[in-house]
Order: C-alpha cells, then sequence, then structure tokens
C-alpha cells in the first residue's frame, strides 16, 4: 500500500530561500470575478504568461485556493521517487501559487515557512483568507523513525506569507494523517484522528476529537459518549452544521481492509452517531486517501485507494444526508485483473478519458465562491502526478488545468504498443 508515520521534535521554523516575498496576485472584486483559465481576465488583476516551470511530482500535500483571486497554494508534501510501486519518502518545503487564469506556477520564497513535511492536516479560514496547517511527518534519512508535529501554521493568501500560530490550551498530540475542516458557523477548525507512531513498519490510529477557536486560537477536547473507531486516511467535510467523516484505515492500513463506514459529528451538540450507508455500496467499497467536498444537498466523494483489485480511483459518489451513496462517474474501470504485486498489463484498467489519472493522498482544495473544488498531484499506479484539474460541483465534470505525462499510465500518454500499463 504506501508507507508511513512519526513524532514532534520541539519548533521547526525554516528558511524557505531568500527573504524576499514574491507578490501575489491583486485582489480581485468581487471574488468570483477569476474563475478559471478559460474566463477573460478581470480588470483589477493584472495580465501574466504561462510558466514553464512547476512543482516536482508530489503526494501528501496541503493545498488551498484563495476565495478572492481564485489562486491555488501547495506547500509540502513527498516528492521520492516511487520503484516498484514502494514509495521512497522525500520531504518537501516549497510554497508554490498557481495562476488558472494565465497557466502559470510561480514558487514563493518566504523568509519562514514550516519545515519539509507531508500528511499534514490542512483547511481553508476563507474568513482571515489563510490556511492552516496542522501536523505531519518527516525523516532525514531514508529510514529510521519519523518525527511528527503538532505544530499550527498559517498561510496568508493575500501576502504569502507563513506565521507560527501560538494556540492556547491543551494541544493535540503530534500526528499525521488526520483531518482538519473548518466550520464557519462556530468560527473553529476541527481535527480528528491521524496516526501517532513514529515507525514506518506499524500504525497507532487515534480517534480523539479538537476543536481549534479560531478567534482566540484555544485548543479544547470535544469528549462524546461514544466515537468513532480510531482511523488514518480518512475524508472528512462540514455540511449543515455536521462534519462527515468517512472511511479510512486502521492499525491494518498497509494491506487492509480498508474502514467503510461513515459518521456524523453534531457540531453545536458534540455528539457523534454512525451514519447507515446505503445504495451503491460496492461502488464505495472500502477506501483510504480519498476526499469529500460538500454540495447543497449531499457530499461528494472524490478518488482515493480501495481495497479491491482496481486499487486507485477517480470516480465521483455522492452521500446524501440519509447516507444513501450513488456513483456519478464511473471513472476507470477494471478490464484485466494484475498478475501480482504491481504487475498491471497494458489494458488493467478501462480508461475513462474525461476524468483524471486514478489517484490517491492528492490535495482537494475547496473553491466555494467557484463552485468547484482544485485537485492537484496524488499517488498513481505509475508514481506521482503533478496536473492539476477543477472539479465542477454542479455538473459535477471534471476540467483539466495543468496536464502533465508524470505519474500517467501508459494509455493515456498516448504512447503506443505499451508493455504494461506504464511502460
Amino acid at each position: 500500500m504506501r508507507t508511513l508515520p512519526a513524532l514532534l521534535l520541539g519548533l521547526s521554523l525554516a528558511a524557505c530561500g531568500n527573504s524576499s516575498v514574491d507578490a501575489p496576485p491583486a485582489d480581485a472584486s468581487p471574488a468570483a470575478d477569476v474563475l478559471s483559465a478559460a474566463d477573460a481576465p478581470s480588470e483589477d488583476v493584472p495580465a501574466c504568461e504561462p510558466s514553464s516551470e512547476q512543482p516536482r511530482p508530489r503526494g501528501d500535500s496541503a493545498g488551498a485556493v484563495d476565495p478572492v483571486t481564485g489562486a491555488f497554494y501547495l506547500f509540502g508534501g513527498d516528492v521520492g521517487p516511487v520503484v516498484s510501486c514502494m514509495a521512497r519518502p522525500a520531504f518537501d518545503d516549497e510554497t508554490w501559487r498557481f495562476d488558472p487564469r494565465c497557466n502559470r506556477w510561480t514558487r514563493l520564497t518566504p523568509s519562514v515557512c514550516p519545515s519539509a513535511r507531508s500528511r499534514t492536516a490542512y483547511a481553508l479560514d476563507a474568513r482571515r483568507r489563510r490556511m492552516l496547517v496542522f501536523g505531519g511527518r518527516s525523516r532525514a534519512g531514508a529510514s529510521g523513525a519519523y518525527t511528527l508535529y503538532r505544530e499550527l501554521w498559517s498561510l496568508d493568501l493575500a501576502e504569502g506569507r507563513w506565521e507560527l500560530l501560538g494556540p492556547k490550551g491543551e494541544i493535540p498530540a503530534a500526528r499525521a494523517n488526520a483531518t482538519l475542516v473548518v466550520d464557519a458557523a462556530s468560527d473553529s477548525a476541527i481535527l480528528f484522528g491521524g496516526n501517532t507512531s513514529t515507525d514506518g513498519a506499524r500504525f497507532t490510529p487515534r480517534n480523539d476529537t479538537w476543536r481549534l477557536n479560531l478567534a482566540t486560537l484555544e485548543w479544547s477536547r470535544i469528549t462524546a459518549a461514544s466515537s468513532p473507531p480510531a482511523r488514518q486516511f480518512h475524508a472528512a467535510v462540514v455540511r449543515d452544521g455536521a462534519m462527515i467523516v468517512l472511511g479510512g484505515g486502521d492499525a491494518n492500513a498497509f494491506t487492509g481492509p480498508f474502514l467503510t463506514d461513515a459518521w456524523r459529528l453534531d457540531l453545536a451538540a458534540s455528539r457523534w452517531s454512525r451514519l447507515p450507508l446505503s445504495g451503491d455500496t460496492e461502488a464505495l467499497a472500502g477506501r483510504i486517501s480519498h476526499s469529500l467536498a460538500a454540495r447543497a444537498d449531499d457530499v461528494v466523494i472524490v478518488g482515493g485507494h480501495d481495497d479491491g483489485a482496481l486499487g486507485n480511483r477517480n470516480d465521483v459518489l455522492a452521500l446524501d444526508p440519509s447516507g444513501a451513496v450513488s456513483q456519478r462517474s464511473a471513472g476507470d474501470t477494471l478490464q484485466t485483473p494484475g498478475n501480482g504485486f504491481c504487475d498491471f498489463p497494458p489494458d488493467f484498467a478501462l480508461i475513462d478519458e474525461s476524468a483524471p489519472e486514478r489517484r490517491s493522498a492528492f490535495v482537494l482544495a475547496e473553491d466555494p465562491a467557484r463552485q468547484r473544488v482544485i485537485v492537484y498531484g496524488g499517488k498513481t499506479d505509475c508514481g506521482t502526478a503533478s496536473d492539476l484539474w477543477s472539479l465542477d460541483l454542479r455538473s459535477l465534470a471534471w476540467t483539466s488545468l495543468r496536464g502533465t505525462i508524470d505519474g500517467l499510465a501508459c494509455g493515456r500518454t498516448g504512447r503506443e504498443n505499451c508493455r504494461s500499463l506504464c511502460q
């Protein structure tokens, strides 16, 4: 499956290049003026040109969309090579901005930023126009224990500037593979689950829940009569006064089976309840490293890694408030089973050309002002991706914003006479 986790070692302020900060695009007014590469630029936004440079392919990164300009910001992640489907983690501390109006990546060089890390919990605090990043893992060498973090960082999306926040109260334990979501109604962020083992060969999943008051930066633990089973690599989202948590893995997350349950946390009452699943649960299956996005009437499930024969997914499903699952697009489908571990025939999957490459451990960044989400990078059957897509939350149609061939199956690159799925 994939390798994992780590522990806390003090604070980790790190110099991130020189002290100058590349200025972000000027604010657009109103926020919805800047939409996508296909839109004409607003008079309030300067023209820009496409870039040839871009981030290295990576998975397990953090990202957010500026609610004003529509620019996408990317931080950190795992840029290590994938050899025979086995990751060799290498950690990154870069911060990048992508302007979808003109297909331009720009590397930011703030004077201070988080140290290199991956598998952080991240969320957009739209009210303050910032991305919040908590925890994560790193390791200096190719072996040994990982370092896990409990720091809380903020990236100012207007200024491109990082700040290490000094929260109050009891701070959650250092961890990786957790989720962080923002509840705008209560002006708070909710942290759930994750892994606290520093041993890359085993997991220690958690099921604790924490609330961060975004006005006072005070942490408090949410205690409830019952909680979901401990997990990591799960997905979470806030919708209609509740946090929805779906799937993930437990201590057996290397091989599965993965978790197939869904839970609902009433954010006003601080009460957990299991959401009974119905409908097309076979399409949902157990999955890890997927993402959720909220819509007016339901929650959208995107991609991830299942515990069946297909593995990485690029399907899109919907989960309604009653727990009914429906498949909205199947994505790639299994055609010819693999011959063994990491041995995929050229026709392993029947490709859905309207969807991105199948992947897990990608960034999904909410962009509610434009009723879409941005998906970047992640881990595929053929390595690590570096492309950018948007998913329209009204039509659930994909649009490619920045294409590459990194991590793509042979059939998606246009190559002929492929000897395997990836070559």
